[in-house]
């Protein structure tokens, strides 16, 4: 599902700037000294809203100008705007938001635009350009599983990422509550409590009051939000690529709102990268290094025939319970060739993936993944009476 956005048109008009009382100016200097300049024009009419306890997307226009006989003259005007768009539309980003709620979100975006004095048609908004797009889900988690504090100190141990993009890890439980999140200089994957955060962070009047009910214990599920951010327009352009028609004109850039809203383009993305993060390579060592005793010999025994071979995953999902993963595949990098550093690699997925379709192992990993694959929105029981139609036809 599609949370948070930035998108960028051209297509708008102001009525007023009396919203827009901040400026900054960055000069254009080349050989021969100023040859033009950009303005940035902001508001802060959102942080009005948010003292109000409602929610409005972040705006401001930016101007390109080219000094002329006459001195700067206007080139081009674009409007940015930051939002998120459950938020838009609930109130709140704890339901999800998939691509039939899309035009409903640009029209609610189009009516907060004219509280700023900005008029823009809905079908603009569809078609902005976008710099940058959060991939969210929820996930709601069963009290018989287990609380979501447990289920990210399990993936805490995740700090061998081989196969991943990212570079950099942060586990964090402070006043924001928990979080594990994965991140290099252009691109996000971080799992926190939803409930947590709104406790935490929650502004509007609808977060507030969900907040309250939580601390009151009201709330028997957990939630907790699987997050995928492309900060970057050339980021979203690369990702958005392999989505992209295989026609003759094919699109390699400037993807729109209604390019990069698709639910099956979410979906792919946030198992594409929760598995190169939590199930491709050693990572799964951290699973058998997590099992008991008796469990992890039975599922050595049933999967793995050769003997030397028992003794060598045995081994390893010990040393990894002792010292971590990262250190225990180094310390086994030195002893052992590369090849036999690869078929151990390739030995370990096989076996856990044979124990996880058996349903042998039921961990936080595979139970995680098995909500993704299955996708579901979580949405507000109401949603049919918002959209103008029966509720029996959407999927609750």
């Amino acid at each position: 599902m599609i949370d948070s956005v930035t998108i960028q048109t051209d297509q708008f008009v102001t009525y007023s700037d009396e919203f827009f009382t901040k400026a900054q100016h960055q000069d254009l200097k080349g050989e021969f000294g100023i040859f033009g300049r950009y303005t940035s024009r902001y508001t802060t009419y959102p942080q009005t809203c948010k003292a109000e306890g409602r929610y409005f997307p972040q705006v401001h226009i930016v101007e390109r100008l080219r000094r002329g006989k006459a001195g700067m003259v206007p080139v081009k005007r674009s409007l940015m705007i930051q939002v998120s768009l459950p938020k838009l539309v609930f109130g709140t980003s704890i339901f999800d938001l998939d691509e039939r709620l899309l035009p409903l979100a640009a029209q609610k975006l189009a009516d907060a635009l004219k509280e700023i004095k900005i008029s823009v048609a809905s079908e603009h908004l569809l078609n902005a350009i976008v710099t940058r797009v959060d991939y969210s889900k929820i996930l709601k988690i069963s009290p018989t599983y287990g609380t979501t504090d447990r289920i990210l100190r399990a993936l805490a141990p995740y700090e061998m990422k081989q196969s991943s993009d990212f570079n950099r890890r942060d586990y964090h439980d402070g006043r924001d509550g928990f979080y594990v999140k994965f991140f290099n200089s252009s691109q996000g994957f971080v799992i926190y409590d939803k409930f947590d955060e709104i406790v935490a962070n929650g502004k509007t009047k609808l977060e507030q009051e969900i907040a309250r009910q939580y601390k009151d214990g009201k709330w028997t599920r957990g939630a907790l939000r699987v997050e995928l951010s492309l900060q970057k327009k050339q980021t979203v352009e690369m990702v958005l690529q392999r989505y992209s028609d295989s026609s003759v004109d094919k699109k390699t850039k400037d993807f729109t709102l209604r390019d990069v809203a698709k639910t099956h383009i979410a979906k792919d993305c946030l198992l594409r990268v929760f598995d190169s993060v939590y199930v491709k390579d050693f990572n799964r060592l951290v699973r058998l290094a997590d099992l008991k005793d008796a469990e992890l010999l039975r599922i050595i025994n049933e999967e793995v025939n050769d003997f030397r071979d028992r003794a060598i995953f045995y081994y390893l999902a010990h040393r990894v319970r002792a010292q971590g993963l990262k250190r225990a595949i180094e310390e086994m990098k030195r002893e052992a060739s590369s090849a036999t550093v690869g078929r151990y690699k390739r030995a370990i997925e096989s076996i856990l993936s044979r124990a996880e379709a058996k349903k042998n192992v039921v961990g936080v990993v595979p139970y995680l993944r098995r909500k993704l694959e299955d996708f579901t929105p979580v949405l507000p029981k109401k949603l049919g009476l918002l959209l103008g139609v029966g509720e029996d036809t959407l999927n609750m």
